[in-house]
């Protein structure tokens, strides 16, 4: 049985939060640049109007907000999951899975929103700040304490389907493999998990976006952004910026569960 301690969940959490953020930031900045443009020419405007002159610098934009965001957040996520399956007991089944999985993440949402909307606000570029503590002074004088949780429910909207949907998949699919433990079964079913889970929670994404670049004297509500959205191109405008994010998605979730797992194969090193 391999060990799922609180130290361990940290660990394995903290170490996933760092390189995924690291590798794919790139995917969640055009990701978010897609979300906000919008024309017959969008994925062609945005990609040659994002990616001049320093490209490296231009797709890394956002990192140091992400990292303070994905680290903190990944590590909460595994720390608080593992914590919840103590108290459940027994092995998950699917609707088990996709509770924990809601739950799990629903809190470490709520803990970590103020700097999930500063890393959306900073990929937008739209806001002009210049590090992370000024982004906070900003919102904060503009609209009050409040606004850092902007966009809250849209991201819980999104998040907790997902966690709860990846996780369910991801179980189910590792106790079919002949040796659930192994690598090749976390990879092959984070991928399929993470794709699954990707495609049905996107449309939450898209508002969520949206609502999070907008500021409180707008006065855009869920209903009133996703209206906007539709009337710009219908049903097919909530699954802008669908390829990077699930691409990016898929990679982050995939990458991440391995890196847990193999630190928990490891746990006797923090015994």
């Amino acid at each position: 049985m391999v060990t799922e301690s609180l130290g361990v969940s940290l660990v394995g959490g903290t170490c996933s939060g760092v390189i995924c953020t690291v590798l794919f930031q790139p995917l969640d900045f055009l990701k978010t640049q897609l979300q906000l443009a919008s024309g017959a020419s969008r994925v062609n405007g945005t990609v040659l109007r994002t990616l001049p002159g320093n490209v490296v610098r231009t797709c890394w934009v956002g990192l140091r907000p992400s990292l303070a965001r994905t680290i903190p957040g990944v590590a909460c996520y595994f720390a608080t999951l593992s914590q919840l399956k103590k108290l459940h007991g027994g092995e998950l089944n699917n609707v088990s899975a996709m509770g924990l999985g809601a739950l799990a993440r629903t809190l470490t949402v709520i803990g970590v929103q103020p700097l999930t909307l500063v890393k959306t606000r900073y990929e937008s570029g739209q806001f002009g700040y210049r590090s992370i503590s000024g982004a906070f002074r900003d919102i904060v004088v503009r609209e009050r304490a409040v606004g850092l949780y902007r966009g809250l429910l849209a991201t819980i909207l999104r998040d907790a389907p997902f966690s709860g949907l990846y996780l369910a998949l991801y179980s189910q699919l590792k106790r079919n493999f002949y040796d659930p433990e192994s690598a090749v079964s976390t990879v092959v079913s984070g991928l399929a998990a993470g794709c699954g889970a990707a495609l049905l929670t996107h449309p939450a994404d898209v508002i969520k976006t949206r609502v999070q670049t907008t500021t409180a004297e707008k006065g855009a509500t869920l209903s009133k952004t996703a209206m906007i959205v539709y009337k710009e191109g219908g049903i097919r405008a909530f699954y802008a910026g669908f390829v990077p994010r699930v691409v990016r998605r898929t990679l982050v979730s995939c990458t991440a569960w391995l890196i847990y797992e193999e630190v928990k194969k490891r746990s006797y090193l923090f015994s």
